[in-house]
């Protein structure tokens, strides 16, 4: 079967008409004479037909036809060979070849049926499989970290979490997070299972870029050593409106920590009808009595008890709704039992009740009191995790957010003794709802793990025009401008070491982009896994091949000129000899 016909040589295909119409004129000119004579037709049409062939031997005229190639082997990284002598037993003489990074597969010249043995190819060489039958076998089981999750930003005060997936642990092993000098800071036993969630934690203690490290020890010493890089900000201060129906001990305890870790606090009481008592603090001193777009725009954080919240006038509530979405206010809403039976057209959020009123954080496993609800799981609502316990929730209102928590009575945890567990509730809360710090460029990296000598590519937001972005040594690097978005650029690195790479700009008032270069050896078990799925997504388990797939394979091949030579060469005898019997 073919698919249509088409000439190779395309783009001479006029200009070879253009003189073969000439030729053919010239010859009937030639001829004209003779046009009375039955032999002018003859030789007419046979010197159209060699000048056609001659075309033809030109242009090569070709057809999509369907591929007659047979079965080949592919083999990558971690194939078992066992798996291949018996395809190799199976089918005699079948080719193979060892795959190699960004190479092509000469192999794909004689073969269209491939069996892929191992992890498979890296995901960028994924595209030289296309349109070709995959059986794709698989091979050597992954053992080690397959993924390892974490906030690689985090603000002083927040926790520190890693999410770990290990493949085949061994019992009696341990993971481990430990710092940059190996002091270990959380552990979990590994189980006698074929895949083990891990979760470890820490808090960081000073702001800066740390490499903490994720390892697999047991009796004998340190087995495998992944390193976990973090960048804490230290975080400035933030300009916070707090407004209460009447005091309470959590008001009074949150107020004194914010103030504490240095943030601008107005702090608002009603005593009674339109009479308020006003608290300053680190700087504020302006009272607030209703809410205007003015006076709000200024603040980062509103923090405003539920009583407060449903009594906001028409007016007040639609100028808080207006700042929040037109200049990223976060607004953080103390509950208490009223804002859960709150109807839904007066509430932001929505819950289910679940009849839970403790629940249990920190290391030293502190019992917390909460409301028995929880938040229902809906595409808006974002989580705010503490110690993996969905402790508070926020709702995102365009550019600024509306959230609350479960929790309750979190004063106590000073009255304890335990003003660590206390801090990093709170910041880890109030961070995740207050306003984001807007600056004038927004870096971002998109390879998500950088090698030596190996491309990394970033993207970077700003409004800014003709910015430079040069490496640690100086260098320039040349960006990519986005045709739809204009301030979106794009741009390639290669960096030459390991550890703490970093990015800035040609204007010194701007931040630098810091980002971690790993060794070619490590997070290798995290690449194989990578790989294997990235192949396994594609071409699924199926361990023989799909002919639909196989069928569809065509090529362009050429009509043989062999075809056109034979008429050429008879039309021209024909012409030579057609004088000659005539006289």
């Amino acid at each position: 079967m073919n698919d249509g016909a088409m000439v190779l040589n395309q783009d001479i295909l006029w200009p070879v008409v253009l003189i073969g119409l000439l030729l053919w004129a010239v010859f009937i000119w030639k001829e004209w004479s003779q046009r009375k004579e039955k032999r002018f037709w003859v030789k007419l049409v046979a010197s159209f037909l060699a000048i056609s062939a001659l075309a033809m031997i030109i242009l090569k005229p070709s057809t999509w036809q369907e591929s007659t190639k047979g079965k080949g082997i592919i083999v990558t990284e971690g194939y078992l060979p066992a798996q291949l002598d018996s395809l190799k037993s199976i089918y005699k003489r079948i080719p193979t070849e060892e795959y190699t990074k960004g190479k092509t597969l000469t192999i794909l010249k004689e073969a269209d049926s491939l069996f892929v043995l191992g992890h498979g190819l890296a995901t960028f060489d994924l595209w030289q499989l296309n349109h070709r039958s995959v059986a794709f076998l698989g091979g050597e089981n992954i053992t080690g970290w397959t993924v390892i999750s974490i906030k690689d930003e985090l603000v002083l005060g927040e926790t520190l979490e890693v999410n770990a997936k290990y493949s085949h642990p061994r019992v009696g092993h341990w993971a481990v997070l430990a710092d940059n000098s190996g002091n270990p800071l959380d552990s979990v036993l590994f189980e006698g299972v074929e895949e083990q969630l891990v979760t470890l934690s820490t808090n960081p203690k000073a702001s800066g870029r740390f490499v903490y490290h994720l390892l697999e020890k047991n009796e004998n010493g340190i087995l495998s050593d992944e390193p976990i890089p973090v960048q804490v900000a230290k975080g400035g201060p933030l300009k916070i409106l707090m407004v209460n129906t009447f005091p309470t001990f959590e008001t009074k305890y949150l107020k004194n920590f914010l103030t504490e870790r240095g943030h601008e606090v107005l702090a608002r009481t009603q005593l009674t009808t339109d009479k308020y008592k006003f608290e300053y603090f680190n700087g504020a001193t302006s009272p607030i009595y209703g809410f205007t777009a003015d006076n709000l725009k200024d603040y980062d954080l509103l923090i405003i008890d539920t009583d407060s919240y449903v009594g906001l006038g028409k007016a007040s509530k639609e100028a808080m709704e207006e700042v929040v979405a037109s200049n990223g206010l976060g607004v953080f809403v103390q509950p208490n039992e009223s804002l859960f039976r709150l109807a839904k057209s007066r509430s932001p959020f929505v819950f289910e009740q679940d009849f839970v009123t403790e629940v249990v954080l920190g290391a030293a496993a502190q019992s917390l009191q909460k409301y028995p609800y929880t938040f229902q799981e809906s595409v808006r609502t974002q989580e705010i995790m503490v110690d993996s316990v969905k402790m508070a929730a926020y709702l995102p209102k365009e550019k600024g957010k509306v959230g609350t928590t479960l929790l309750q009575n979190t004063y106590q945890l000073v009255l304890d003794g335990d003003q660590t567990l206390y801090a990093r509730i709170w910041t880890q809360i109030l961070n995740g709802i207050a306003k984001e710090k807007t600056s004038e460029i927004k870096w971002q990296g998109i390879t998500q793990t950088p090698r030596p000598d190996t491309p990394f590519e970033f993207e970077l937001r700003t409004s800014l025009d003709n910015i430079d972005i040069l490496t640690t040594e100086g260098a320039n690097i040349p960006l990519l401008q986005n045709g739809l978005v204009p301030h979106k650029w794009t741009g390639t690195q290669y960096p030459r070491k390991t550890g703490w790479n970093q990015l800035k700009t040609s204007m010194d008032s701007l931040a630098p982009f810091s980002y971690y270069v790993y060794g070619q050896d490590e997070l290798s078990s995290i690449l194989k896994a990578e790989t294997f799925q990235a192949n396994y997504n594609k071409f699924g388990s199926q361990k023989t091949f799909a002919d639909a797939v196989s069928m569809a394979e065509k090529e362009l091949k050429s009509i043989s000129p062999y075809w056109f030579y034979a008429v050429l060469l008879l039309c021209l005898g024909w012409l030579w000899l057609e004088p000659k019997l005539v006289q």
